[in-house]
């Protein structure tokens, strides 16, 4: 629901409640409201708009294949067709199927990394540091949501530690994370590569098709 909600609001950049609940129906206050906290939509008064973010730049290797091709490629990695794998079935070559791969996971981690930022900004955290292959990430926990970074997020103003609840859900999620977080060419990039793998928990590959769209 939520990203059908933003799906529609990207389409009208500026609307007013009603707007959404003649196409959505009732009960979309709520989900409004979550979008505005996350930092998805803005909200001036009555007005809503849909808060465009600062997409990275295509890779080179873009240029060179139809928007049908990256459609193809996008569906493997949802489908988390490994990118050899992808590399054989499209016939690409297996360096550009990475670099495709590398993009869409930079492309999540800065998706999660911009949301996380707007939740930090409202309540600090201290984050809790853990390790894959003796590299540290950082993890913090809002609304059940796990987030990764590469290095802490600093802020002047006092910092909360997380709840006893929180700290176990991260120990769990983390834990959960070790059995997927299981090859030694994931310490490049870890960050995101730990990312995508809390971006896929427990989604089905339709879910992850449409939410990629809004990435």
């Amino acid at each position: 629901m939520k990203n059908k909600i933003l799906k529609l609001a990207k389409r009208l950049e500026t609307f007013r409640l009603e707007d959404v609940e003649s196409i959505m129906g009732e009960g979309v206050k709520d989900i409004l409201q979550e979008l505005v906290e996350d930092g998805h939509l803005n909200l001036v008064g009555e007005i809503y708009s849909y808060k465009a973010e600062q997409n990275l730049p295509l890779p080179f290797c873009f240029k060179f294949h139809s928007q049908e091709k990256i459609e193809m490629i996008t569906k493997c990695f949802c489908a988390e067709v490994k990118s050899k794998q992808a590399s054989f079935l499209l016939d690409i070559g297996d360096a550009t199927m990475q670099n495709f791969y590398k993009h869409f996971r930079q492309m999540i981690y800065e998706r999660q990394l911009n949301a996380l930022k707007t939740h930090f900004e409202q309540k600090p955290k201290t984050a809790k540091m853990r390790r894959f292959y003796d590299i540290p990430v950082y993890f913090y926990l809002y609304n059940d949501e796990l987030f990764v970074v590469d290095k802490p997020l600093k802020i002047k103003r006092k910092k909360f530690s997380h709840t006893k609840e929180e700290s176990l859900r991260i120990k769990v999620l983390y834990s959960r994370l070790r059995r997927s977080i299981n090859h030694s060419q994931m310490k490049q990039n870890l960050a995101q590569h730990v990312a995508e793998h809390i971006w896929k928990f427990d989604s089905t590959y339709n879910h992850l098709l449409d939410a990629f769209c809004i990435i």
